[in-house]
Parts: structure tokens; sequence; C-alpha cells
């Protein structure tokens, strides 16, 4: 048996997690180890969408004179 871990959720997650667990009669504990098991068990997958040019660059720009300070300092 682990340490006991402290989750928090949304608001809105808390009420529909309540309702499965009155519905289902399981604690708490034996549905987030479900939950994290099946997560964890399945592959994860970051998908790479290309990135306008131009707004990319408008997007540096903006970074580099907001943080002109700290380049200066890297030269």
């Amino acid at each position: 048996m682990g340490l006991p871990k402290t989750v928090r959720f949304d608001d809105e997650l808390e009420g529909q997690v309540e309702q499965y667990l009155e519905a289902n009669g399981i604690r708490f504990a034996q549905l987030v180890n479900l939950a994290v098991k099946k997560f964890i068990s399945e592959p994860q997958s970051i998908e790479l969408a290309p990135v306008d040019t131009k707004e990319f660059v408008a997007t540096a720009k903006k970074a580099f004179t907001r943080h002109k300070n700290a380049m200066d300092k890297l030269k």
C-alpha cells in the first residue's frame, strides 16, 4: 500500500466523480487506481501541427521585445 496522495478536481468534474461513485458502488481510491492504470497503459502521443510563418515571426518579435533585457544579458 502506497502513501496517501491528494487529488484536486475541477468543480464540474468533482460532481461527475461523486455521481459515478454512487452509481457504481466503488470507492474513490479504486476509481483513481483504475483511471491512472488505464491512462498510463495506453500510448500517449503528441501531435505536431505546422505553424504559420507570419504568426511565428510576429510572436517571436513580440517575445524579443518583451524580454530584451534578458536577451542582452545572454550576449
